[in-house]
């Protein structure tokens, strides 16, 4: 794997390691507790992310280079910039509908311990398409965020870190709150 690749990788991981703890702390009442009528439990925030990775990561195993084989410049980091420092903030945004609209076509399973199991394959996959990214197209053209546009490989990987991240904060909100089952 290339060295740049395996920094932001690390990074994923770590991240993905907060949530595999709560998957193993909290019992299936509190993982599936909602604060409020409409929002999101934990398990809820874990199975986004999930979606996000899992639709992300199979538009680039798509991606086909020789249709499409563009340099991101200094625009899209700019952007990336922009989306981490947006998403590194307590704000709540609006999920992009895609996410929403193939949720129910990824079988995510409502139990916590196979959904667990789910989460892992896709992190295999996904290890396993980054370990054999070609080095010469780090800086190209890879995704399509639906807010920014356009990212190479580490700009996508930087979204996937700080989107972990953002979420943590809904976790945390979704523990504190004065009904959460004890």
């Amino acid at each position: 794997m290339n060295p740049k690749i395996q920094k932001h990788w690390q990074r994923m991981e770590e991240g993905k390691a907060y949530y595999d703890a709560l998957l193993q702390v909290f019992n299936d009442e509190q993982l599936n507790f909602h604060p409020e009528n409409g929002s999101w439990s934990m398990l809820d925030v874990m199975q986004h992310l999930f979606t996000s990775e899992k639709i992300s990561l199979k538009y680039m195993q798509n991606f086909d280079f020789n249709r499409k084989n563009e340099k991101v410049g200094l625009k899209a980091e700019v952007k990336t910039v922009m989306l981490v420092n947006r998403l590194n903030s307590r704000k709540k945004y609006q999920a992009p509908k895609i996410l929403e609209e193939k949720k129910d076509s990824l079988n995510i399973s409502k139990n916590p311990h196979e959904f667990s199991h789910q989460w892992d394959d896709i992190r295999k996959e996904m290890f396993s398409f980054l370990n054999d990214f070609p080095n010469d197209k780090i800086g190209h053209f890879i995704f399509s965020h639906p807010v920014v546009g356009k990212l190479n490989i580490l700009q996508t990987m930087q979204f996937f870190v700080a989107h972990m991240k953002h979420h943590q904060y809904q976790i945390e909100s979704i523990n504190h709150h004065k009904k959460f089952p004890k």
